[in-house]
């Protein structure tokens, strides 16, 4: 062997297709930065260029939800489905898709709209993490602020779980846009809205304005710094 090729040979042994503890079974470049799927032997996750687990699903569990934050949302819109019957449901925020996935297996007769900003996340779920492709299940590429201030689709119930680097990006904070979420929402409706507590003034500035135009309730997440916010739209 050359010694070129051992050269070669070595940096390939040296640097393996590894990160976050496990393999990187995909990894692309998008506008707004690095997206990676990584596989250990139990499950894969979902990183945008942060140790930080987007996504999580288990090869021998694909259905089980992994963070403790998306258990809760689904109770609460199991909860609230079991009283008015969740028809139209909008996701703002899709990651791997793994809630959605679930719902879409619990709920045989709800649609669902899933809205995120990059297109190259929603064909990461479908391709890794197994979101199916069916005509319950709408996937859109856009600025959730812009989607709900020019949509009037009306909905049973929204989903907001939106976050960057620094936690919940400010435009999903200001009250155009909490109002405009509001008026998707038929009555009786629910929002479910993840927050952070390592954030406290973003979050603190979106459970003030619920709290102003409705009651709420509060779910501290015991295993992360996550808290979900439930809002309940009244009926006429």
């Amino acid at each position: 062997m050359s010694l070129l090729n051992k050269l070669r040979f070595s940096r390939q042994t040296i640097t393996p297709k590894q990160r976050y503890g496990g393999e990187i079974v995909h990894s692309e470049r998008d506008e707004h930065g690095l997206i990676q799927v990584i596989d250990s032997p139990i499950c894969r996750s979902l990183h945008f260029d942060t140790a930080v687990k987007q996504s999580r699903y288990f090869f021998q569990a694909p259905f089980s939800l992994a963070f403790e934050y998306q258990q809760v949302m689904e109770q609460k819109l199991d909860a609230f489905h079991y009283q008015h019957n969740i028809k139209r449901l909008l996701m703002l925020g899709v990651g791997g898709a793994t809630l959605a996935s679930k719902l879409f297996i619990s709920h045989p007769k709800l649609d669902m709209t899933l809205v995120d900003l990059r297109r190259s996340v929603i064909d990461i779920a479908h391709d890794y993490f197994h979101l199916p492709i069916d005509q319950r299940i709408k996937t859109i590429t856009a600025d959730a602020a812009e989607f709900v201030q020019h949509q009037g689709m009306g909905y049973d119930a929204v989903i907001v779980d939106i976050f960057d680097a620094q936690g919940i990006p400010q435009p999903f904070t200001e009250a155009a846009f909490l109002d405009a979420l509001c008026q998707q929402l038929r009555a009786p409706g629910l929002v479910l809205f993840n927050l952070w507590q390592s954030s406290p003034e973003p979050t603190l500035k979106v459970i003030k304005h619920f709290e102003s135009i409705g009651k709420i309730e509060l779910f501290p997440i015991h295993s992360s710094k996550n808290i979900v916010l439930s809002y309940r739209k009244a009926a006429p």
